[in-house]
This record gives C-alpha cells, sequence and structure tokens, in this order.
C-alpha cells in the first residue's frame, strides 16, 4: 500500500473516531448566527424582521455563501451538506496537522502520535476564551483552522500557496486569519532572524468612538476582559505556552530546526497576542479593539501544543508499542469525552441529519417551522439559549424571526455597536418575561408585530395555543 492511500484511510479512520467520541450537533451556539444566514441564502423570504442580527456578522465571510452553493448544486438537504462538511472539516484539519507533524518530526510514529492527540482532545476550550479548539457542529472557524495550518506548513517548505491558503482561510473566517498572519509574520521574523518587535500590528485602525448602550453590553462579555478572568483560566494560559518554551529550548540542541522555530514562533506570538489583550482591553482610548478578543490567539496555540506534545510521547514512550498507544490516548480522550457529554446532555450524541431529536424545545422548533407563517414574528424567553433548549437556537431551527435574545444577538452586538440601541431596546421590553401575562403579549404585538410566543408551562390565561408537548406552548397573541 502507498503512502498516500495509506494516509487517506488513516485520516479517515481518525475522523470517524472524532465523530464517535466527540459527536454532532446542528443548530447548536454559534451555529444560531451561521444557519439562519445559510437558509436566508437559500430562501430569500426568510426572517422579514431580525436578519440584521446575523446577517451583520455573516457578511464578513462568504461561509453561508459556500454553503448554500453547495446545498443547491448537491442536490442534498441542508441537513447533510453541513454534516457532510462538518467531517470534511475534521479530516481536512487533522490531514493540516499531519503535514505540519512531518516537518516536526522524523519517526512515522511520532507523526501519527501527534495527530491522534488532537483528535482525543478536539472538544478543549482553548482557556477564558470560550473558543473550542474545534467546535462540534459546523463552524467556518474550523475550516480556517485548517487552512492556517497547512499555510504554516507552507512557510516552513518556503511555498507561496501559504498566501493562497491564508486567502481561503480569510474568506470563512477573519477573524482567526488575523491571528493567523499574527502567528506567520512571528514565524517569518523569527526563521529571518530578525528581533520579534510588537510593531507588527502597530498600525490600528482608527475607530468611531463607541455608543453607552455598547459599552453597557461590553460590561457583560466579561470573557473580552482577561483582567476579569478568574485565576484558573489564566492557568489555561501558562498550560500551553510554557511547555512550548521547553519543547524550543530541548529541541534545539537536537538538531530539530524546524521544531525548535515552530514552539518558538508560536510562544513569542502568544505573548504578542497576550499583551495586546491586556492593553487594549485596559487603556479607554482602544476600547473598539476589545471585540477582536486578542486572546483568542491562543486557539491555534492549543492545536500546535498539544501537536507538539503527542508526536513527543509519539517519539520517546509510544513508539511502535500498540497497549501504549491505547492506554495514553484513552486516559487522554476519556476525561474530555466524559467533561463535554454534559454540554449538550439532553440530545443525542450524533444527532444525525434529518431525526428531530426527541426533546421538547426542538420539538415545538419543528411544530412551527412546519405550521405557522414564514413571515411570523415570534417572541419567547430572551435567556432561553443555555441549558433549557440544550443550546439550540429558535432562529436556526424554526426558520423564524424572533425579537432579540441576550445570548448570541448580545454577542453580535458587541462587534457592531450600531445595533445596541436596537437590542437593549428589544432585550428591555422582554425583561421580567417569566412573569408576563397575556396584555403583556399584546403590548409586544402592538409595538413590535409580535404575533406567536414560545411559553414553558403552566403558561398564561387569555392565549391560544394550538400546540403544546410536556414543557412548552406555542401560543397565538391576539
Amino acid at each position: 500500500m502507498n503512502r498516500a492511500l495509506r494516509d487517506a484511510l488513516l485520516l479517515l479512520a481518525l475522523t470517524a473516531a472524532a465523530l464517535a467520541l466527540h459527536g454532532y450537533h446542528l443548530g447548536v451556539d454559534d451555529q444560531v448566527i451561521y444557519l439562519p444566514a445559510i437558509k436566508k441564502n437559500l430562501d430569500p423570504g426568510l426572517y422579514p424582521f431580525d436578519a440584521i442580527f446575523f446577517l451583520s456578522q455573516t457578511r464578513l465571510t462568504l461561509f453561508d455563501e459556500m454553503a448554500a452553493w453547495l446545498t443547491h448544486t448537491s442536490g442534498l438537504s441542508l441537513e447533510w451538506t453541513m454534516f457532510a462538511l462538518y467531517l470534511a472539516t475534521t479530516n481536512l484539519s487533522l490531514a493540516a496537522c499531519l503535514s505540519l507533524a512531518r516537518r516536526c518530526f522524523a519517526g512515522a510514529a511520532a507523526q501519527w502520535a501527534a495527530v491522534t492527540m488532537v483528535c482525543a482532545v478536539l472538544p478543549l476550550h482553548a482557556t477564558g476564551t470560550l473558543v473550542p479548539m474545534q467546535d462540534r457542529y459546523l463552524h467556518p472557524r474550523g475550516l480556517a483552522t485548517a487552512a492556517i495550518l497547512f499555510a504554516v506548513t507552507a512557510v516552513l517548505d518556503r511555498k507561496p500557496r501559504a498566501l493562497a491558503w491564508l486567502a481561503f482561510a480569510g474568506i470563512l473566517h477573519p477573524q482567526m486569519t488575523f491571528f493567523g498572519v499574527m502567528h506567520i509574520a512571528v514565524l517569518i521574523t523569527l526563521r529571518a532572524r530578525l528581533p520579534v518587535r510588537a510593531a507588527l500590528l502597530a498600525q490600528l485602525p482608527a475607530w468611531e468612538p463607541a455608543n453607552p448602550a455598547w459599552r453597557d453590553v461590553m460590561l457583560t462579555r466579561t470573557h473580552h476582559y482577561p483582567l476579569r478572568w478568574p485565576w484558573y483560566e489564566w492557568l489555561g494560559v501558562a498550560f500551553p505556552m510554557i511547555p512550548l518554551w521547553l519543547f524550543a529550548r530541548s529541541a534545539r540542541p537536537r538538531g530539530e530546526a524546524t521544531r525548535a522555530l515552530v514552539c518558538r514562533a508560536f510562544f513569542f506570538s502568544g505573548c504578542l497576542g497576550i499583551v495586546m489583550a491586556l492593553v487594549v482591553s485596559t487603556v479607554p482610548q482602544l476600547e473598539r479593539l476589545v471585540p477582536i478578543q486578542f486572546m483568542r490567539v491562543l486557539h491555534l496555540i492549543y492545536w500546535v501544543f498539544f501537536l507538539m506534545l503527542g508526536g513527543w510521547l509519539g517519539e520517546r514512550f509510544l513508539r511502535r508499542h500498540a497497549l501504549r498507544w491505547v492506554l495514553c490516548f484513552g486516559l487522554i480522550a476519556a476525561p474530555v469525552v466524559y467533561g463535554y457529554s454534559f454540554y449538550y446532555g439532553a440530545s443525542p450524541h450524533i444527532e444525525w441529519p434529518g431525526r428531530v431529536p426527541r426533546h421538547a424545545w426542538l420539538e415545538a422548533f419543528d411544530w412551527i417551522r412546519h405550521n405557522t407563517p414564514r413571515n411570523a414574528l415570534f417572541a419567547l424567553d430572551p435567556d432561553y439559549l443555555g441549558p433549557r433548549a440544550d443550546y439550540h437556537g429558535f432562529r436556526a431551527l424554526a426558520e423564524r424571526s424572533m425579537l432579540a435574545d441576550y445570548g448570541k444577538d448580545r454577542g453580535v452586538v458587541g462587534l457592531f455597536p450600531e445595533l445596541a440601541y436596537q437590542w437593549r431596546q428589544e432585550y428591555e421590553d422582554q425583561r421580567g418575561w417569566r412573569q408576563f401575562g397575556a396584555e403583556d403579549f399584546r403590548a409586544l404585538q402592538r409595538k413590535y408585530g409580535v404575533a406567536w410566543v414560545v411559553l414553558e408551562k403552566p403558561g398564561v390565561r387569555g392565549l391560544s395555543c394550538p400546540y403544546e408537548n410536556e414543557k412548552l406552548l406555542v401560543c397565538r397573541v391576539g
């Protein structure tokens, strides 16, 4: 068997293992933003009242247009397209890790141990940034990460294809690409033996002053401000940074120049990003740069750290001993799988396309999608997007407009201050939702045109509710 075929089969096996270990979900977390954008590309008549809350963010990327085009041209349902893209993203990310591992480690055991280590820990969050190494759903950040890792390999090979990989990442996720360019700039600087200077990012853009409503929103986004992180999140900062520096120091005397270079580059770029995060989040004149979230520089550092750790284990201890591989990666993957199994705990481990999970909120969303007018405006508890709904989004799955929520819509406002006043008004008009009566809902109807509400039982008197399940009611207003 030639190496290319063997590599393809092993990467497919690791992709299947990642799916089995970590699961797959649809319409959760950030897909509350991206999935409605894809659906609106496929059907422009959807979301007539509230599209600004997701299109403001997705206009910076071609991800939604790409997913919509693939759905249209493939003839597959959107659910199957998203699932296939998720598997392709995982496979491409692991292939990028293998490509980088082969530049850093000589032996096959070390190279594949590096990739296997990454596969085992994919859901881990990069400490207080709230960003996992790879989401358990399709996110443009996943594809952008794979492209950036391929770009790093191309830079090590001195190949111009690095620019093409960065361009591909840029049209998918500009923020992650910014950090990728930052890492690569430091890598090139170190290889050229130039001093690492913060001047790499000296040209900061000019910003309009922030409005008061936006400042109020940002005060609730504590993960944007690293000095407000609890102490244990700072342990998560040191967790990859110190070992990277040690890997760099130990590799240089043994002549492993590429490994040392990569570790040093990511250590210094990480330090640069951390310093910038602290400066931006404490200097009032730079407050408009806070949404860049410079601490997210740690995202790619986690990828490189686990790749280096896996390769080091493969090189020093695992080698070709199958039992050692099983014990090592079993012990590493088990707590990760167990720890993250509670996050979407009310949903199936793998949400297979075309199946509605047996969950009250998702069943209600499915009924709404099939039985209410496409142009209807809904209201529901603005704090619904959490454990109660198992982090599944209303717009993404019900395909209907809604008044602003406190979860993801607030996050979009952090990026686009011009939305702050609208978001604050809609959110304030829904405060005290759990004490609302029929007249409060009619007030929302008079002000915004709300025609339907989703209520948790026992509901309220005076509303007609054509759908109910064990937890929820879907009711007409008026």
